[in-house]
């Protein structure tokens, strides 16, 4: 009866001992409401740029329901952005993949938020080539680091998707990859704009990069005139332990106790 005492006490205190790694692997939900999703199934009825034969780079829809943008000229970039809307607080989201041909010479694609027009915003860039990221301000034409390029076990390689997500609010910035934290940083250069997307072509032959099901939550109203979803579910804050741990920690307790109650009888 002891050694099954013991053994009770032991899973506890393991469970307890892993609640704050439960905690830390937990992404915040964003706040607000959506004011954008896309789905890119449908052309029509989406804000963004469909042009695959444009001159300066090549971007629109593709199947199977997904956006893409490929920039053919090395050193070269390829942004498009989400009109009308402008948020100072905001999350934006969206899935990224590299669907190119080959995967020669380096590229990287990613998100760009507090747009204010094509040369001035800030933008997270991932490589998964290299299994990399950065971040960077573009004012006008010179570009600044404010993460340089950087190794990180969270990118997922080559062709697989990442899900990547950015959080801005006053002048503080959050960076989420694959549901887990991957940077912050704090400028107040743009205090609002919009968001959108960016390929970033080095010297890759021929990158095709993939993005899909973008949402973007914020506090703010929708501008006026801005497409918006139908129905706008309003979203609450995360709690600050999970759920699953929580119930993880009750049943350890409820064990525990029924084996107390056997060894006091």
């Amino acid at each position: 009866m002891r050694s099954r005492l013991r053994a009770a006490l032991v899973a506890v205190a393991f469970g307890m001992a892993m609640l704050p790694a439960f905690a830390a692997a937990q992404t915040s939900a964003p706040r607000g409401q959506i004011v954008y999703e896309d789905n890119f199934d449908d052309a029509t009825a989406s804000s963004f740029e469909d042009n695959l034969r444009a001159s300066d780079f090549g971007r629109g829809f593709h199947p199977p329901g997904v956006y893409h943008l490929k920039v053919d000229n090395p050193n070269s970039v390829g942004v498009v952005l989400l009109p009308t809307h402008s948020y100072g607080q905001f999350s934006v989201q969206v899935e990224v993949s590299d669907n190119s041909d080959t995967l020669q010479g380096s590229s990287s694609q990613g998100l760009v938020f507090r747009a204010q027009d094509q040369t001035h915003y800030y933008a997270v860039l991932l490589n998964s080539r290299e299994g990399q990221y950065a971040i960077r301000k573009l004012n006008g034409r010179q570009w600044t680091d404010i993460v340089p390029m950087t190794d990180s076990p969270l990118v997922n390689p080559d062709t697989e998707v990442n899900v990547l997500r950015v959080d801005g609010s006053g002048s503080n910035f959050t960076v989420y990859l694959n549901d887990e934290e991957l940077d912050s940083f704090s400028d107040s250069s743009y205090a609002k704009g919009t968001v959108g997307m960016i390929l970033v072509n080095e010297d890759a032959v021929e990158p095709h990069m993939h993005y899909d099901n973008m949402v973007v939550y914020s506090t703010e109203p929708a501008p006026e005139g801005a497409a918006v979803p139908a129905a706008l579910p309003a979203t609450g804050a995360a709690e600050s332990v999970p759920a699953l741990a929580l119930l993880i920690l009750a049943a350890m307790l409820l064990g525990l106790g029924a084996v107390v109650r056997r060894a006091g009888s």
